[in-house]
């Protein structure tokens, strides 16, 4: 530290205001690169997080509000078994069925052998807002813009 102070006595009045200037402006630049700047991106991606988490809380806060109602209203009756029930909603929806088979717990096991996905995916639609949910889904594209479909369904607990 003494060797630090003999140089710098040893400067002209000119010299050491350089240097003094100098040592201001490295200060200056070490605070504005070291400190200021890493806390205000810091402050920044803060601000970005919790605008993304306030974004998403609403799109959540929104799908339970419209959720809410199908849950307080229960489970529609289907109406007959789960098995008469969709055989006749597949043959109004104009879909062959190739197998049917009942399963454990209400549920039934279907087969097509031919379906237009647009129109399959409408009818399972259809057949869950009336109750029937789809437990598994298995398709398989046949090459000629239809899918082979394995499906089983089981009508929803009130």
């Amino acid at each position: 530290m003494s060797g630090l102070r003999a140089w710098l006595l040893g400067l002209s009045p000119r010299e050491r205001l350089l240097i003094g200037v100098a040592g201001a402006l490295a200060l200056i630049v070490l605070l504005w690169f070291g400190i200021i700047r890493p806390i205000g991106e810091g402050l920044d991606a803060a601000r970005d997080r919790q605008l993304d988490a306030v974004t998403r809380l609403a799109s959540v806060r929104g799908a339970v509000a419209a959720v809410e109602p199908l849950a307080k209203a229960g489970a529609p009756q289907i109406g007959g078994s789960l098995e008469a029930v969709v055989r006749e909603r597949a043959t109004a929806a104009g879909f062959a069925l190739t197998s049917v088979a009942p399963q454990a717990d209400n549920a039934l096991a279907i087969g097509m052998a031919s379906a237009r996905p647009a129109a399959l995916f409408a009818w399972i639609a259809e057949l869950e807002a009336q109750g029937i949910l789809v437990d598994q889904l298995q398709t398989t594209d046949n090459g000629d813009r239809t899918l082979s479909v394995a499906l089983t369904l089981r009508a929803r607990r009130g």
